[in-house]
């Protein structure tokens, strides 16, 4: 049997790789209950607990994936368009080629079930030695305070980890040295040349000494079920968590879309979106209302309903307290939500809180002196700061000059609080107030005039380029000067003198959105440079369709100290390394739901009562003989699926429809 000692020695001593990760969970489950995973394989099976990664020696002692160089590991996750959600790495251990692939199973509560399968194919024959180390250091990992063997499983603080082959265990206690017990558990294989063997093991979620971990019932709904059927289950789920599909001549759109919606539903908790799994513990307005957009968009109205009824009547949320962009980021969220979902009765049923937000933002532009409004949401930083509690300051030019990420950027504010009012007015509509429907579309035709005399000349903070025309809708009678300002300042800032892409390095939903707005502003192959850059094949060997945000910094600015309410010594162990992450938090989802909401309106946008098919196709996907097209896409108008066919002379031809009537073919010119 193979030297266990040294195995649970080498697997103390390390430490994950804490460069990226992304996470595997339910939207219905607790936060607890997501799967941080990296390259490799490694993962823990829920936040802070511990870390099972595969370990192999094949005659030359024992290594792991987070031993090799990076470049070696391929990563990838869902690996083609319609796929499984499986995260699949590639590795080397001397001659024997390793296929690490993980799926997770959740649903309400905190009872998830990851489970992996490992293929291995020798180029020659050899006899192999696989183990699974369990220890607290993990992708999330925490203080491990019981670990034990029961002949077929371990049980680690109450997860049990299962092996689907026969092995043999060592655990080792807690020590002088060690202040928490580790363990490993392996088997051996004979492999014979070119001929695959198959390990799986799963992994059922537990938290025993957490709070209320005794006194919640299990349903036991992933108790009894194996890996093999893990797999089944999970991409049969997939194909019902995602109605809406899209398809392109390039593979990386439809991708791109599945991936990205992958990553916004796996850290919702409990049904509400998250920007972030258990980073961003709370809903962040002004990301938040994108993924509410987004859910809508993939045909997931259950969930933005949830969303949008949890938000109505919560004006401010977010950690930097009461912003001034709030107020119309509310109404946007309740009002295009009942457009997609065509259901005026519900939103006249939040006529009393979209017009509570449409006051707020008449008071900012009518204020002459900072208003002040505490909110419960605040960062703690923010209690100790004299603008905590600052929605606004004096209005200037009759515009709101309002507080918003530390600084005032008084065009996106003012294009969300027309957006407030312009939307307003169609929920006063709604609940049959035409008095006040009316009141509100003037002021915001007004607020309208305001910004572009006042404002547009003064064009230039990154965050002018993400509000309009998308997603406020503000300056729809300016459109000419609006696209002469974008233009110039997208090609300056986005693009290099040669026209090519310069990424954003730290806040990627800024490019995402930047480049939505390009394409909505006819500089489609101008926002396709971006917008491909953003869902292309990444340089490296990882590729698993999830974005950053901000620089690596602590251990990825998780709330609370990092430790759940356990015993002293409970932190975290693990997470990004901040000498090494590739970014601050991630994935984050602000831009999973712009990329998923851009590529939407490539495909079909609403105009004037019409579809409007392919008004954001680039001409990479105009080639002779090329197909695109979606299905069951939601619109305002009702679902659509659709494909169009380029013919030989390059014209289009919808060569198939269902959907609303009399579509229009809007491809660019």
């Amino acid at each position: 049997m193979p030297d266990l000692a040294r195995l649970v020695a080498l697997a103390r001593s390390g430490r994950n790789r804490g460069r990226t990760h992304i996470v595997l969970g339910d939207a219905r489950s607790d936060a607890c209950d997501k799967t941080f995973t990296e390259p490799g394989g490694a993962c823990s099976p829920g936040v802070w607990t511990c870390g099972v990664a595969l370990w192999l020696d094949a005659g030359q002692g024992w290594t792991t994936a987070a031993l090799q160089d990076e470049a070696t590991v391929a990563w990838s996750f869902i690996a083609e368009p319609g796929g499984a959600p499986v995260a699949e790495s590639r590795w080397r251990c001397g001659e024997v080629a390793v296929v690490h692939r993980l799926c997770h199973l959740g649903g309400e509560g905190a009872e998830g079930l990851d489970a992996a399968e490992v293929t291995l194919t020798a180029d020659t024959a050899c006899t192999l030695a696989l183990a699974l180390a369990v220890t607290d250091v993990g992708p999330a990992g925490g203080k491990l305070a019981a670990l034990a063997w029961d002949g077929a499983a371990f049980t680690a603080d109450g997860a049990r980890i299962v092996i689907e082959a026969a092995a043999e265990a060592l655990v080792l206690p807690a020590d002088a040295r060690w202040d928490c017990p580790a363990g490993a558990a392996a088997t051996v294989l004979p492999l014979q040349p070119g001929v695959a063997a198959v390990l799986r093991y799963r992994i059922h979620h537990s938290f025993a000494g957490r709070s209320w971990a005794d006194r919640v019932p299990r349903s036991g709904s992933h108790d009894r079920v194996d890996a093999a059927t893990a797999f089944a289950r999970a991409a049969d789920g997939w194909r019902q968590a995602l109605p809406a599909r899209v398809f392109a001549p390039d593979p990386r759109v439809a991708l791109a879309w599945e991936r990205c919606s992958w990553h916004m539903l796996a850290a919702m908790e409990c049904g509400l979106p998250r920007i972030g799994a258990v980073n961003y513990p709370l809903f962040w307005l002004r990301d938040g209302i994108i993924i509410l957009r987004a859910l809508d968009l993939i045909g997931r109205h259950d969930l933005a309903r949830l969303g949008a009824e949890w938000l109505a009547p919560v004006e401010f949320a977010g950690g930097f307290g009461a912003e001034g962009d709030a107020p119309g980021e509310g109404v946007y969220a309740l009002v295009a939500h009942a457009r997609i979902t065509r259901d005026r009765a519900w939103l006249a049923e939040q006529w009393p809180f979209i017009r509570r937000r449409c006051r707020t933002y008449e008071r900012m532009i009518a204020a002459d002196a900072p208003i002040r409004v505490p909110c419960d949401t605040r960062l703690a930083w923010l209690l100790n700061s004299p603008g905590g509690a600052v929605l606004c300051l004096a209005a200037e030019h009759g515009l709101a000059h309002a507080r918003m990420d530390h600084h005032c950027p008084d065009f996106f504010i003012n294009c969300w609080g027309q957006a407030a009012l312009a939307l307003g007015a169609e929920a006063a509509a709604a609940a049959g107030d035409s008095a006040e429907s009316s009141r509100l579309a003037a002021l915001a035709a007004e607020i309208d005039a305001r910004i572009a005399t006042h404002l547009l000349p003064a064009y230039g903070n990154d965050r002018d380029p993400i509000i309009a025309p998308w997603p406020s809708g503000a300056l729809a009678g300016h459109h000419e000067e609006l696209a002469r300002r974008f233009a110039a300042w997208y090609r300056a800032k986005r693009l290099d003198p040669q026209g090519r892409r310069r990424p954003e390095p730290l806040w990627t939903y800024f490019e995402a959105a930047q480049a939505h707005n390009a394409i909505l502003l006819g500089l489609v192959e101008e926002g396709w440079t971006c917008m491909g850059g953003m869902i292309a094949t990444p340089a490296g060997p990882w590729d698993c369709g999830h974005y950053g945000e901000g620089r690596p910094g602590g251990q990825e600015f998780l709330p609370f100290l990092n430790h759940h309410p356990g015993p002293v010594g409970s932190e975290a162990r693990g997470w990004l390394d901040p000498a090494t992450a590739t970014h601050g938090n991630l994935p984050h989802n602000w831009t999973s739901a712009e990329v998923v909401a851009a590529l939407r309106d490539c495909f079909v946008q609403e105009r004037g009562g019409r579809l409007a098919l392919g008004a954001g196709a680039p001409r990479a996907w105009r080639t002779a003989g090329a197909r695109f097209g979606v299905e069951r896409l939601p619109t305002d108008l009702g679902e659509v699926s659709f494909t169009i066919l380029i013919a030989a002379d390059g014209s289009p031809l919808l060569e198939r429809y269902q959907g609303p009537a009399d579509p229009i073919l809007a491809l660019p010119a």
